[in-house]
């Protein structure tokens, strides 16, 4: 959800720019097909059970890569502008308050009671995006009356959202129940990935050393959760913050794309992009052979972020971005880009607007897609059309000034 520039912004690395509009595009896609019907096993998740993983398991670490990718540089540009410590921290838990906040109302979504609030679930649901579009949209320097009326539609939407959250009901009129954290949604496990991430980068910075030492400290922290020696020490994490087996896995993911991006720094020894290339190819190869070590004891599963999962995933992360760099960065070869790569630049935006666009249709009542287009391989091309028209509509929003911002 982050930008990335090295120090020099006219070294900007275009790859990490074109590898999120590609995870954008990649991500609308599999949520749609999702609810398509008989589509091939490998098109789906792996099933939780099982001990695999398919390529749309791959979409959630590679946000969470990205997300990674981008701390350092960013950290680095608010330091360069003169944050203190305490800045950083406050903008660092600030926007992960944010992605929490919309991550538990997109999962209470789906326990809605209508009956209970007295409100149609696509009303609350519209409602809610609307009010979060108001808070977190990006709104143009302004000073006077248009200064105050931005002022007022982000106070608005705070206020909206609150009502919202006042009024939500689940459960049945005999146990009622208000808005939970089963789980925080993706947004919100990406909040806590950021959090523990830029916590590490805090204290290590760029010291490669250090940020692959996490890397082992966070799988010591599954193992341990595991084997239920740390029991003690995790309870309140666990019962108190709902993460339960992604307590260091998804961090762990986001430490590997930092692992890769000091790579970029200007004080990085490497500066050739040959050696950066071998180094994350071989880093990837590590991770890897890590992987595999791990599978017979825990299995590859996405809902139990495996040490095995978080490896492969993060491996095959530097895999994909080691040959974005090489084309896009190296060769020059990014016209065929240009479709995406704007979408990268406002991901959150690209991540609720396909809600959006449902909760719209499903208000008006046209069900023309399920319908006709919700089955084989005409749902798999719906799918592919709908990816690629919601990026196209996030790029024309992005241009007339909706532009989300955490």
């Amino acid at each position: 959800m982050l930008m990335a520039t090295t120090s020099n912004a006219s070294d900007r690395i275009v790859s990490i720019d074109v590898f999120r509009g590609l995870t954008i595009l990649t991500m609308i896609f599999v949520n749609d097909v999702a609810g398509v019907r008989g589509v091939p096993a490998w098109m789906k998740h792996f099933p939780p059970e099982g001990d695999g993983m398919t390529f749309v398991d791959l979409v959630f670490p590679a946000f969470l890569f990205i997300v990674g990718m981008s701390i350092p540089f960013a950290i680095n540009k608010r330091r360069q502008k003169g944050d203190t410590t305490a800045e950083l921290w406050k903008h660092i838990l600030i926007r992960t308050a944010g992605l929490l906040t919309l991550g538990i109302f997109m999962v209470n979504i789906h326990g809605f009671n209508e009956a209970l609030v007295g409100m149609s679930r696509n009303v609350w649901e519209l409602l809610m995006f609307i009010s979060a579009l108001a808070v977190w949209n990006v709104y143009p320097p302004a000073q006077g009356i248009q200064g105050k009326i931005f002022r007022a539609l982000r106070w608005a939407g705070v206020a909206a959202l609150i009502g919202l959250a006042v009024i939500y009901r689940s459960g049945t009129p005999e146990a009622i129940q208000w808005m939970y954290t089963s789980w925080w949604g993706i947004l919100g496990l990406i909040g806590w990935a950021y959090l523990t991430a830029c916590a590490v980068y805090l204290f290590f910075g760029a010291q490669t050393t250090g940020l692959m030492g996490m890397l082992a400290f966070f799988i010591a922290l599954f193992v341990g959760d595991a084997s239920h020696t740390l029991d003690a020490p995790l309870y309140y994490v666990k019962q108190y913050l709902a993460l339960g087996p992604h307590i260091g896995g998804h961090a762990m993911i986001s430490t590997a794309g930092m692992i890769v991006s000091v790579l970029f720094l200007e004080e990085s020894p490497v500066k050739d992009p040959a050696k950066r290339i071998r180094w994350i190819v071989v880093f990837g190869i590590m991770m890897m052979l890590a992987g595999y070590f791990f599978r017979p004891l825990y299995g590859i599963s996405k809902n139990n972020a495996t040490p095995s999962w978080c490896l492969y995933s993060a491996a095959f992360c530097c895999y994909i971005f080691a040959a974005l760099y090489w084309l896009v960065d190296v060769k020059k070869i990014s016209q065929w880009a240009n479709v995406v790569r704007p979408a990268g630049a406002n991901p959150l935006l690209a991540y609720i607007l396909p809600d959006i666009v449902y909760v719209l249709l499903s208000l008006f009542g046209i069900h023309v897609l399920s319908q006709y287009f919700g089955e084989g391989i005409i749902g798999i091309i719906r799918s592919l059309v709908f990816s690629v028209l919601m990026v196209w509509l996030t790029v024309a929003l992005n241009k007339a000034g909706v532009r989300l911002h955490l």
